[in-house]
């Protein structure tokens, strides 16, 4: 007669899944982190560009004469770089293809 309060045990394949989609979840945590600093960064570029186009100077002008615009800029270009780096990251740990299930199951052997 079996034990009606045994616990059903994981496999090596179900573990490396969760892990894997752990993984997955901690990276979307960064994608929200790096979200919650795009306001930011875009009203310090709007705020530098308002005040160059008040002078009449182009957008490249602007960049090439005001350093806290090009500083602003190369924040907010590397965090949508982040962004979309992160959100591509956690799907391919996701989807726990074949290169992440030998990373996960390297030490197994």
């Amino acid at each position: 007669m079996s034990d009606p309060n045994a616990s059903q045990c994981i496999n090596r394949d179900q573990a490396i899944l969760i892990a894997s989609r752990v993984f997955a979840a901690f990276l979307l945590f960064w994608v929200v982190d790096d979200i919650t600093e795009l306001p930011r960064e875009l009203f310090s570029v709007t705020h530098y560009i308002r005040g160059t186009s008040e002078a009449g100077m182009s957008l490249f002008q602007a960049l090439r004469s005001s350093y806290l615009l090009g500083e602003y800029m190369i924040y907010l270009l590397g965090n949508i770089l982040r962004i979309s780096l992160w959100f591509l990251a956690a799907g391919w740990f996701y989807r726990c293809g074949p290169r992440i299930r030998s990373f996960f199951a390297a030490g197994a052997e």
